[in-house]
């Protein structure tokens, strides 16, 4: 079989267990580079017939390329779940990845960088101040991310039935979560209020048809757009560095400090393991200066 029709054979039934379709698109990107170096490296060369060593070549290519780790063992990982597929559909007799130790060590996770109270209050003042005429929909995207802590791909995916908006509670449903799973996430008055303004101010645009909840002039906001409206804001107030994944760490650190358990910020993040929660009990800089000027 073809390498373009095996891969999309393998990409189909990724869809069909239901994985999510950000997580096959990662796949199939991952998967392409790999078959790109593989042709090139072997001239063409059935991909099914790619033995340990290949493996091995490929990550010192990524290695010496300045890959990051996560980038190099995301791919690594795509890959040996292709294989272990293509022999389970006998398309290949064996596995390059059995018995093989491959992967790249992490380095040890820090503290990951979260907004301060006086940082959220410029970054909201901020919108206010320059959002002009998408003032109500970036306050509503900046209001989202800071007390939602959804997924910058979780966002832009957000439709109009996702959302369901009451003067005592709000919910935002999220359909594909990271590993396909679905959950709700619960929005704070605030939130609410911006939503509400947003959707009232959406009734105008010229794209107010389509049902992505997110739009800018020529259609749904995608990811990339969403990313330079939040990094704008953060150059506008003064915050280096700002990402949507920076308001999600900084929504999971506000909960973690006003005390709410471990459980509850992990349903509400979308994650299955409390250790990935241990990053946010680190202290960051800004804690250490709080426990010393408040110590005497």
């Amino acid at each position: 079989m073809q390498t373009p029709n095996i891969m999309s054979r393998f990409l189909t039934d990724l869809e069909n267990e239901g994985v999510s379709p950000n997580t096959v698109k990662a796949y199939g990107q991952d998967l392409r580079a790999w078959v790109k170096w593989y042709d090139h490296t072997t001239g063409g060369q059935a991909l099914t017939a790619a033995d340990p060593r290949d493996i091995r070549d490929y990550q010192g290519y990524m290695v010496r390329q300045g890959l990051k780790p996560a980038t190099i063992n995301r791919r690594l990982n795509a890959m040996r779940r292709f294989y272990r597929w293509a022999v389970r559909k006998g398309l290949a007799h064996d596995n390059p990845f059995n018995g093989l130790k491959v992967g790249v060590k992490m380095q040890k996770q820090t503290a990951p960088k979260w907004l301060t109270e006086k940082e959220q209050r410029r970054l909201l003042r901020a919108v206010r101040q320059y959002g002009k005429r998408n003032a109500a929909r970036d306050m509503a995207l900046i209001r989202l991310g800071l007390d939602s802590g959804l997924r910058l791909s979780e966002i832009a995916d957000l439709t109009l039935d996702d959302l369901e908006l009451g003067e005592r509670q709000g919910w935002a449903r999220v359909r594909f979560g990271k590993g396909g799973k679905a959950r709700e996430v619960p929005l704070s008055l605030e939130a609410r209020k911006a939503l509400a303004a947003w959707l009232d101010e959406r009734k105008k645009h010229s794209y107010a048809d389509d049902p992505h909840l997110f739009l800018g002039q020529r259609g749904p906001l995608s990811g990339a757009g969403i990313y330079r409206i939040v990094t704008k804001y953060g150059r506008l107030a003064g915050i280096e560095g700002l990402t949507p994944h920076t308001l999600r760490h900084t929504f999971a650190k506000n909960l973690i400090d006003a005390g709410r358990p471990l459980t509850v910020v992990a349903a509400l993040m979308g994650h299955e393991s409390l250790d990935t929660l241990a990053i946010y009990t680190r202290p960051s800089r800004e804690d250490l200066q709080r426990a010393v000027n408040g110590w005497k």
